[in-house]
C-alpha cells in the first residue's frame, strides 16, 4: 500500500482519485468492445462457414440428385420400359430438388435458376410418370408423401410455369393435354376431385423464401396471373388447367369459388389474350361468370399502379363480348348488360374520356400522370363499336302488339282563322296581350282571348282519355297477345346508356360525345329513330299523365329503368334537334308526331314544376336525378325555342295554370332560390307579359339605387347631329348610364327648346338614335333579306375602331331597356341568340340567308355521289369586291367533302356564319350592353321575345286598349264628341298613320309591351280651346304622354289636323 503511494506521488503532482477509476473505466470498455468485436467476428465467419458449408452441400445434393437421375434414365434404357420409381427412391429426390432449386429474384419476375429448373422439371416428370403408371392412386404413386411436401411440389410448378410442370399438375386433375381442344365433359374418379379442390380452394406459399419468414400463400389463380401479365407470348397450358377446373368442378359451390376466382385473378389481367383454342369454352362460359357477385375489394392489386382492376376487367368483358356476341344467342344479354353497367358505375371518369390520363397520388402534394395502355383504350371503345349491335337487339318494336300507338292527331289551334301561324297557337297574341296574366286579375277579364285560353289550358288531357296500367282484360280484342318489347333486354340497355350519359357528359370538353351523338342518330333496320322507340316504350308501359303527377325525377339513382329512359330519351332528342330541319319536324313528323311532341311537353313541364316550384328546399336528391332534370330542361328549352319558332303546339301547353304571376314575382323579388331557380331554367311557364313585369320590377330597383340620389347627366343635343353629338356626349358620361339623363334639345337657328325634359326629351332622343346608329348606312350593321339586323362582319374595314362602336350601340340598346324605352331596330333571330349567350346552330341559319341555308340542306339531303359536286372545306367571301377563301378547317382548301363528310361540312358552314364571323363584334355588343342591363335578366326570354322587349309588337296598337287606360283633362269628358272623333280618327288611321301618332304623343313608335296601361305617366287629352279650327294644331307633350287636342267643329277637320300635326316633325314647338 505504501509503496503504491509511493507511485501515485513519484514524478510529480499525485494524481486524484477520480483520474484513476476514470482511466480504469475506459481500460475495461477497450476489453469489453475487443470481446463484442471478436464475438461477432466469430459468429459472420461461423454464417460465411455455414454458407459454404451449404453451398457445399448443396451442390453435393446437386450432384446426388443428378447421378440418381442418370441411374433412373439408364435403367430404364436398360429394361426398356417405364415402371414406378419406390417411394424409397422418389421421396428422396423431392426433397432434394426442392432444396436445391434456388430462385433468383429480378424486377419483373421470380423465376428458378435454369440449372435447378432441369432438375426440377426431370423430378416433376418421374412423379407424373407414376401418377400415371399407377392408375392415378396416390398412395401408389407417391407413396407416404404428405399433401404439404405436394402442395410444394406444385407452388414449384405454379411459379416455374413451363409446359412440363404445368402438365403434371393437368395429370393431377384429370385434365389429359394429348389434344388441343378442350377436354369433354365427363365424370371424374375420387382423387381427381380431391386435387381439384386443392387447387380450388387451397393456397401456396412460394418456394423461395424460407418458412420463418412466413410469406403470403396464393391461390393457383394469382400463380397464373403473374404469369399472364410477365409472360410475352399465351401460354395455353394455363388455360386448360383452369377451363378444366371449372368445367370438372365437384360441387356447384366449387364452381362459383373457382369462377369468382377467374373472375378477380384472371380477367383483371391487363390486355388479357385468350388462347383461341379456348376463347370458345370461355364463351360458354360466360353467362356463368356474369351471374357471380361482383366483388372488386377481393382483386388483387392492380399492376399498373393508379389505374384499378375493374377497368381492366370491363375492358376483356366487353372484347369477350364482341367475339360471343357475334355467334351466340342473345338470350343472356340482358345479364351482360348488367355486368357492364355494374362496372360503369365504378370505373374512374378517364376511361371514356379523350385522353384517358389519371392521376397516382405519390403524396399529399406531388402527384405523377398515369397513361392508359393503348391496348386497354381500344378494348374500352368496343362499347361503342358493340352498341349498334345491343340497339338491334333491345330497342326492337313489335307494332302489331302495341296498345297505345303514337298519335298523328295535329294539334288543333286555338285561333284557326288568324292570320298568321304564330297568333294561331297564341304565340303572337302573347307580346300583344299586356293585360294577360295568370294572376287573380285574370278571372275578372273574359276577353275572347283569355276565355279561349282557358279552355285549352287543359287540352292535352282533353285530347286523350286519363291512361292507367292495362292489363290483359282491358287489352282490344282485334290486339294480338303479343309482346311489342323485349323488356328485360330493352331495360337492361336503357340502364347503360343512361348511366354511361351520365357519368360520360357531353358537356364536359375533356369527353367526347360520340356515345350520345351515335343514339341520337341511331335508326333501326326500319327507320325507326331511338328517340321515337323509346317514347312509344315510355307511353306504351307507364300511364303518362299519372307519372307526370307523382314522378321525383331529382331523386332517382342510375338504377331506376324509368329515370334512365327519361334521361336517354331527353339527351338523345335535345341533340337530334340540334341539326333537325323544321320540315322533318313537321311535314314528316320526324322523330316524333307532333301531338306527341305536345305531350312530351306537357310531361315534362309537369315534372319539373314540380322539381323547381313545389318540391320542399330540405328534400335529398340524387346526381343522377339531378342530371336527368338537366336534361328534361335542356330538352323543353329546345322545344320552347322551336315552338316559338315554329309552332307546333298552343301557348297553353306551355303554361301552368296553378302558377301565380303575383307569388313568382314576389318571390324572385325577395331572392327566394326557388323562383329564382323556376325563372332561370323554365321561365316559359310564366307568360310572357308576367316575365316582363319582372323584368321591369328589377330594372326598377336598379334605377332606384342608381337614379335617386345622384344628380341627373345634363347632355344638349342639336336637331340636326343627334348622332355625332350623341357619341361625342355619350361617351363622356358612359360609366355613368344608369343614372338619369336630361336632354336638352338646340333647334336649327341655335336656341334652346323651351321644356323640361320630365323624360319624353330623353325618349325622344334615345330613339331617333337608335334609329340613326343602326342604319345599314353607317357601316356597323347589315340587313338580311328579311330588312333584319346583324353585325356587319367586315365592319373592321369600314371603321378601325369598330369594336368601341358596337360597345357604344351595346350601351344605347342596354339604355333603352334600362328605361323601358322601346326603339326601332330590329335584329335577326341568329344575332338575338348571340345577345342571350347562345351558340347558334343550323336551324338559325334561314334567319341569315334562306338561300344558302336551302342550299346546305340540299346538299345534305343529295342522294348522288358529293364528290361530283367538287366543292371543299372553304367558302368564299367578298369584301368591297375582293374575292377569298376561308377555310373552315387547318387545310380546308385540300380537304374535299365527301358523302362520308358533307354533315361536318355543313355545321362548320353554318357555324362560321353563325358565329365565327361575328364573333368579335357580337363579344363588343354584348359587353356594351352588359355595362348598362344585368344581361342574365334577359335570358327569361327567347329570341323573339327579345325583340319584342327591345322594339314592341310590330302590330299596329289597339285603340281599345289605349281608349281604356286614357285620362281626359281641361273640360273633356268619355262622351265629349271631339273625344269619339279622336277614336274613330286612329281607327282609320293607317298602321304607320298610329305609329307616327304614338311618337308624336310619347316619343315611341310602338305601343307599350304590356299595353297601354302600363305607360307612365298615362295617357291624356287636354282640352285647348279656340275659337276658329285654324287657331292651333294638335300639340303634345311628351314628357308627360298628353294630346292637347283643340276644340275642332267637326270630325273631318280633327282628323285633317291631327295627321298634319303628327307628319310635322315637331311637338313642343306646334303651339
Amino acid at each position: 500500500m505504501f509503496r503504491r503511494d509511493d507511485k501515485l506521488k513519484k514524478g510529480g503532482t499525485a494524481r486524484s482519485r477520480t483520474d484513476i477509476v476514470e482511466e480504469a473505466r475506459k481500460l475495461r470498455m477497450e476489453r469489453e468492445k475487443r470481446r463484442y468485436t471478436e464475438r461477432h467476428v466469430i459468429a459472420v465467419q461461423a454464417v460465411v462457414r455455414g454458407h459454404l458449408a451449404r453451398l457445399s452441400f448443396q451442390q453435393q445434393l446437386r450432384e446426388d440428385v443428378d447421378r440418381k437421375l442418370q441411374d433412373i434414365a439408364t435403367l430404364k434404357q436398360m429394361l426398356q420400359k417405364e415402371f414406378i420409381l419406390p417411394s424409397s427412391v422418389i421421396l428422396p429426390l423431392v426433397s432434394s430438388v426442392l432444396f436445391v432449386a434456388k430462385l433468383r429474384r429480378s424486377k419483373s419476375t421470380t423465376r428458378i435458376d435454369a440449372t435447378d429448373a432441369t432438375k426440377f422439371e426431370h423430378v416433376v416428370g418421374l412423379l407424373q410418370s407414376n401418377w400415371i403408371l399407377s392408375g392415378d392412386s396416390y398412395p401408389a404413386a407417391f407413396g407416404n408423401m404428405s399433401i404439404a411436401t405436394l402442395k410444394h411440389v406444385l407452388a414449384g410448378c405454379f411459379q416455374l410455369g413451363s409446359a412440363q410442370t404445368l402438365e403434371f399438375v393437368e395429370a393431377l386433375v384429370g385434365c389429359h393435354s394429348t389434344s388441343t381442344r378442350p377436354p369433354s365433359a365427363h365424370t371424374l374418379t375420387v382423387p381427381y376431385q380431391a386435387m381439384i379442390k386443392i387447387l380450388t380452394y387451397d393456397t401456396f406459399a412460394p418456394i423461395d423464401q424460407p418458412w420463418w419468414t412466413m410469406p403470403p400463400r396464393l391461390e393457383f389463380t394469382v400463380f397464373m396471373r403473374h404469369a399472364l401479365i410477365a409472360a410475352q407470348a399465351v401460354n395455353v397450358s394455363w388455360w386448360r388447367l383452369v377451363l378444366h377446373l371449372v368445367q370438372h368442378a365437384p360441387s356447384p359451390d366449387d364452381k362459383s369459388t373457382i369462377l369468382h376466382a377467374l373472375l378477380c385473378n384472371i380477367l383483371t389481367v391487363p390486355n388479357m389474350r385468350v388462347p383461341p383454342t379456348w376463347l370458345t369454352q370461355l364463351h360458354q362460359l360466360w353467362p356463368a361468370l356474369v351471374t357471380v357477385p361482383l366483388d372488386l375489394s377481393r382483386c388483387p392489386p392492380s399492376p399498373i399502379p393508379g389505374i384499378p382492376c375493374s377497368v381492366f376487367l370491363l375492358a376483356n368483358g366487353l372484347e369477350i363480348l364482341q367475339t360471343s356476341l357475334r355467334s351466340s344467342t342473345t338470350e343472356t344479354l340482358p345479364q351482360d348488360l348488367a355486368w357492364i353497367s355494374q362496372l360503369l358505375a365504378v370505373i374512374p371518369e378517364e376511361s371514356f374520356s379523350l385522353e384517358p390520363l389519371t392521376w397516382m397520388h405519390i403524396s399529399t402534394s406531388h402527384s405523377v400522370p398515369v397513361m392508359y395502355p393503348p391496348a386497354v383504350v381500344a378494348q374500352l371503345r368496343i362499347i361503342h363499336l358493340q352498341m349498334r349491335q345491343w340497339c338491334g337487339e333491345c330497342f326492337t318494336v313489335n307494332p302489331e302488339g302495341l296498345r297505345r300507338p303514337l298519335s298523328t292527331v295535329v294539334p288543333a289551334p286555338m285561333f284557326p282563322e288568324a292570320a298568321t301561324n304564330e297568333d294561331q297557337y297564341g304565340f303572337g297574341y302573347i307580346a300583344q296581350q299586356g293585360s294577360f296574366s295568370i294572376l287573380r286579375r285574370f278571372w275578372k277579364k273574359k276577353t275572347q282571348w283569355t276565355t279561349k285560353l282557358m279552355q285549352n289550358l287543359n287540352l292535352f288531357k282533353s285530347e286523350r282519355p286519363p291512361r292507367r296500367p292495362s292489363t290483359a282484360q282491358d287489352s282490344p280484342s282485334h290486339v294480338p297477345d303479343v309482346a311489342p318489347f323485349r323488356n328485360a333486354a330493352f331495360t337492361s340497355l336503357v340502364r347503360l346508356c343512361g348511366l354511361f350519359l351520365w357519368r360520360w357528359k357531353s358537356t364536359d370538353k375533356k369527353n367526347s360525345p360520340e356515345m350520345l351523338s351515335f343514339l341520337s342518330f341511331y335508326r333501326s333496320a326500319h327507320g325507326t329513330s331511338l328517340v321515337t322507340t323509346l317514347w312509344t316504350y315510355f307511353q306504351e308501359t307507364h300511364d303518362v299523365d299519372a307519372t307526370a303527377q307523382s314522378l321525383l325525377l331529382e331523386r332517382a339513382a342510375p338504377c331506376d329503368p324509368t329515370a334512365c329512359l327519361l334521361l336517354t330519351f331527353a339527351l338523345t332528342y335535345n341533340n337530334l334537334l340540334i341539326v333537325l330541319h323544321d320540315n322533318e319536324m313537321h311535314e314528316q313528323g320526324f322523330p316524333l308526331p307532333l301531338a306527341e311532341v305536345e305531350r312530351v311537353v306537357v310531361f315534362f313541364k309537369h315534372v319539373l314544376y314540380r322539381r323547381y316550384w313545389l318540391a320542399p328546399r330540405t328534400q335529398t336528391t340524387h346526381p343522377f336525378g339531378e342530371y336527368a332534370v338537366d336534361a328534361a330542361t335542356w330538352l323543353l328549352q329546345s322545344l320552347y325555342n322551336r315552338c316559338s319558332r315554329r309552332p307546333f303546339s298552343n301557348v297553353t301547353s306551355w303554361i301552368v295554370k296553378d302558377l301565380d304571376g303575383d307569388d313568382m314575382l314576389e318571390s324572385v323579388l325577395n331572392e327566394d332560390p326557388k323562383g329564382q331557380m323556376l325563372l332561370r331554367q323554365m321561365p316559359y311557364l310564366l307568360p310572357y307579359a308576367d316575365r316582363v313585369r319582372l323584368f321591369q320590377a328589377l330594372l326598377k330597383l336598379e334605377r332606384e339605387r342608381h337614379q335617386e340620389m345622384a344628380p341627373p347627366c345634363r347632355i344638349t343635343i342639336r336637331r340636326g347631329y343627334v348622332l355625332e353629338d350623341g357619341l361625342t356626349k355619350l361617351n363622356a358620361i358612359r360609366r355613368d348610364l344608369k343614372k338619369r339623363v336630361q336632354v336638352h334639345f338646340i333647334n336649327e337657328a341655335g336656341t334652346e327648346e323651351v321644356g323640361i325634359d320630365a323624360g319624353g326629351l330623353f325618349k325622344e332622343f334615345w330613339t331617333e338614335l337608335s334609329q340613326m346608329a343602326f342604319d345599314p348606312h353607317y357601316g356597323l350593321f347589315q340587313c338580311s333579306d328579311d330588312h333584319l339586323l346583324f353585325p356587319n362582319p367586315m365592319s373592321s374595314q369600314v371603321h378601325s375602331n369598330d369594336t368601341l362602336l358596337f360597345e357604344f350601340l351595346g350601351s344605347i340598346l342596354g339604355k333603352a331597356l334600362y328605361e323601358n324605352i322601346v326603339v326601332q331596330p330590329k335584329f335577326a333571330r341568329f344575332f338575338l341568340s348571340k345577345l342571350l349567350g347562345n351558340h347558334n346552330h343550323i336551324h338559325d341559319l334561314p334567319s341569315l340567308d334562306p338561300e344558302l341555308y336551302k342550299n346546305l340542306m340540299f346538299l345534305k339531303g343529295y342522294e348522288g355521289n358529293v364528290a361530283d359536286l367538287g366543292l371543299s372545306f372553304t367558302i368564299g367571301q367578298d369584301c368591297f369586291g375582293v374575292h377569298k377563301e376561308v377555310d373552315l378547317l387547318p387545310g380546308g382548301s385540300n380537304v374535299g367533302v365527301t358523302n362520308d363528310n358533307r354533315f361536318r361540312y355543313i355545321h362548320l358552314a353554318a357555324n362560321y356564319y353563325l358565329n365565327v364571323q361575328i364573333r368579335h363584334q357580337s363579344a363588343a355588343f354584348l359587353a356594351g350592353l352588359s355595362d348598362v342591363v344585368n344581361v342574365r335578366l334577359l335570358h327569361m326570354f327567347n329570341e323573339p321575345e327579345l325583340q319584342v322587349l327591345i322594339s314592341g309588337s310590330p302590330s299596329a296598337f289597339d285603340v281599345e286598349d289605349l281608349k281604356s287606360a286614357t285620362t281626359l283633362t281641361g273640360g273633356y269628358f268619355s262622351q265629349d264628341k271631339r273625344i269619339g272623333w279622336l277614336w274613330k280618327a286612329l281607327e282609320s288611321f293607317t298602321p304607320s298613320e298610329r305609329a307616327l301618332f304614338l311618337r308624336f304623343v310619347t316619343s315611341c313608335q310602338r305601343a307599350p309591351i304590356l299595353g297601354f296601361h302600363s305607360l307612365h305617366p298615362p295617357f291624356c287629352v287636354q282640352k285647348i280651346s279656340i275659337r276658329c279650327d285654324d287657331d292651333k294644331l294638335p300639340s303634345a307633350a311628351t314628357c308627360f304622354n298628353t294630346l292637347k287636342l283643340p276644340t275642332y267643329s267637326s270630325y273631318k277637320v280633327l282628323r285633317e289636323k291631327l295627321l298634319t300635326a303628327i307628319t310635322s316633325g315637331a311637338g313642343f314647338e306646334m303651339t
